[in-house]
């Protein structure tokens, strides 16, 4: 098996949210009480973002709830820093709390922002846990060597790499490292950035990425995935070299943002399914199949080189 799109994409768009918005897309999946859940993006006719939650019984077929479920207004002293919106969210459940790391953006430019939740009603505002400008961040859903690790994409003058830190309570972040950059002349020349939550495997940490080109006054952004190291994730054992995902279909070329697949999560299935949950175009949520059997050999079939890391 390979990737396949849902045939009835795209599974959410804009009136299917019964308040006005501009837009309903990048949204992180999680299962909770044997529901899915999607913590949705939405922009609102402002122009600024906020999230509402989606929920289905078989992941196909949702309904998307009648208010926003977090916005700005809600961060209290951290209110200055979401000004304009909060934006990408993505989920990692740790010890039976969901913890969601997302972009605040003001003034001050994105930062990432944290908050938890034990049953997607409550949200308590954790605060920022990044200097601007950073965005792209997940965390992993365990301690490795006694700790808690992130994956997240500082901008640094003109670099746009991924980077990895580690901290023993989720607050204080340190020993930062370089993780992995974009493959000059490729689909991902111009930057790259965190897709998913970090999902474990035998073989290692599977984790979807985002990379982008330009190409003139345009850009594309495509999906891939790469593999790193269970004991040191530092390490990146394999990836992709060609994307796995691309703008093809006329719902992920057209929209708000032109030739745009982004994701912020995906969901793991007992029998080795996996759920991509992905947005085309910036206007619209939609769904993608595959394995994790055809992630692994994705991630093994193709070399490392230009510098990566390996063991």
């Amino acid at each position: 098996m390979s990737i396949l799109r849902y045939e009835k994409n795209p599974i959410l768009i804009k009136e299917d949210v019964p308040f006005p918005v501009n837009s309903i897309f990048n949204a992180a999946p999680v299962i909770y009480k044997g529901q899915y859940l999607l913590l949705c993006r939405v922009e609102m006719p402002t122009g600024r973002s906020s999230f509402v939650l989606a929920r289905s019984n078989d992941g196909l077929n949702f309904k998307v709830g009648n208010k926003v479920c977090l916005k700005p207004e809600d961060h209290g002293e951290w209110s200055d820093y979401v000004a304009w919106g909060i934006e990408d969210p993505r989920i990692t459940e740790i010890d039976g709390e969901y913890y969601i790391l997302y972009t605040g953006y003001s003034r001050y430019m994105p930062v990432v922002m944290m908050a938890k939740t034990q049953d997607f009603d409550k949200f308590e505002i954790l605060g920022s846990i990044s200097e601007p400008s950073n965005k792209d961040a997940a965390l992993f859903p365990e301690k490795i060597n006694g700790f808690y690790w992130k994956v997240d994409r500082p901008s640094a003058e003109k670099r746009r790499d991924m980077w990895i830190s580690k901290s023993p309570d989720l607050f204080h972040w340190g020993e930062y490292r370089f993780l992995m950059e974009g493959q000059r002349g490729t689909w991902e020349h111009n930057k790259i950035g965190n897709s998913s939550q970090p999902v474990r495997t035998e073989e290692g940490w599977l984790m979807l990425y985002h990379g982008v080109r330009g190409f003139g006054i345009s850009s594309s952004y495509k999906l891939g995935v790469m593999l790193l190291d269970l004991d040191k994730p530092w390490i990146v054992k394999g990836k992709t070299s060609e994307p796995i995902l691309a703008p093809d279909c006329e719902y992920e070329r057209i929209g708000d943002v032109g030739n745009v697949i982004f994701s912020t999560g995906w969901i793991f299935h007992q029998d080795g399914k996996v759920f991509i949950y992905y947005s085309g175009a910036d206007m619209n949520i939609c769904l993608a199949t595959t394995t994790v059997d055809y992630l692994l050999s994705c991630c093994k079939t193709h070399p490392l080189r230009d510098g990566l890391k390996t063991l």
